[in-house]
């Protein structure tokens, strides 16, 4: 009788443990049909939740009156629009911004937000919808004009900018320095306490137009002092290739409407500020049919 108790009671452990699997499977199968898309979920909230930098001059930044604007600003509010819901704006850095995409806090990040491999492994992007060389911006006292000029110079970026890397493999000799915002970067420039700031151009043109004495820093162009470029993308949380493509769609429309060159010609284009050009940033993007 012992025996047969033992093998009952072995056999019961084992059916349960099998119940008990077959729960597991089906809980997650449950889990992952319910996990909506965010196209779906903005569009029950009927609020587009997005991350935008509030420092980087025609960008994302905020103008004399207070207000939250900027060419990344106007192209997720066209966003929006075309989605039929309401914008809410949460301000991000360099550094917070593909947390918060994680921590499901926002739906979209526009933030002058270079598409590198390495951030793929985190986030997913949309199609290009703006480029930018990566080059150096300094005192046009200083005489550095190229990477080779950086040897033994202070150079600076924002936290969590990709140009941090691509600029210290280009000219190892640079001593390196970050701060948390570009703002303070700027600032840093015009104490002297560094030699130059390396980011994005179209970033470094925005913080020199908005100097009360822009003449007296310059953004250099020549290819001695470009290190790199890339394609902007918006950022969605992984794996949701409804919301991806949606977002692709409306960037495509806009890009053929005629509304991205509005909005690139606003804040970016000839006779603005920045006064720069598709051709000088040295792009033409894709045609999409």
């Amino acid at each position: 009788g012992h025996s047969d108790n033992e093998g009952g009671l072995i056999m019961r452990k084992f059916v349960s443990a099998i119940i008990g699997l077959m729960f597991a499977v089906v809980g997650t199968g449950t889990a992952l049909s319910q996990e909506k898309s965010a196209l779906v979920t903005v569009k029950e909230r009927g609020v587009l939740k997005a991350g935008v930098t509030k420092d980087v001059p025609n960008f994302g930044y905020i103008d004399e009156s207070g207000k939250h604007v900027g060419f990344d600003y106007d192209i997720i509010e066209e966003i929006a629009k075309r989605l039929n819901v309401k914008l809410e704006v949460t301000q991000v850095t360099s550094a917070t911004r593909i947390p918060l995409l994680q921590q499901g806090r926002i739906d979209v990040v526009a933030a002058t937000m270079t598409h590198y491999r390495s951030r793929d492994e985190a986030i997913d992007f949309s199609v290009g919808y703006f480029y930018s060389p990566q080059t150096i911006m300094v005192k046009k006292s200083s005489g550095i004009k190229s990477v080779a000029d950086m040897a033994n110079k202070r150079a600076a970026a924002s936290i969590g900018s990709g140009s941090i890397k691509l600029f210290q493999k280009a000219q190892p000799a640079v001593k390196m320095q970050t701060f948390e915002s570009f703002g303070e970067t700027f600032l840093a420039l015009r104490q002297g306490t560094i030699d130059a700031i390396v980011t994005d151009a179209v970033i470094l043109a925005g913080l020199r137009a908005s100097a009360p004495n822009p003449e007296e820093f310059e953004v250099l162009f020549n290819k001695e002092a470009v290190y790199g470029g890339g394609e902007y993308g918006l950022g969605m949380r992984e794996n949701d290739s409804k919301w991806r493509d949606q977002i692709n769609f409306l960037l495509q429309d806009m890009w053929l409407d005629g509304t991205w060159d509005r909005i690139f010609n606003k804040w970016l284009g000839p006779g603005t500020k920045m006064n720069l050009t598709k051709q000088q940033l040295g792009f033409e993007m894709t045609v999409w049919e």
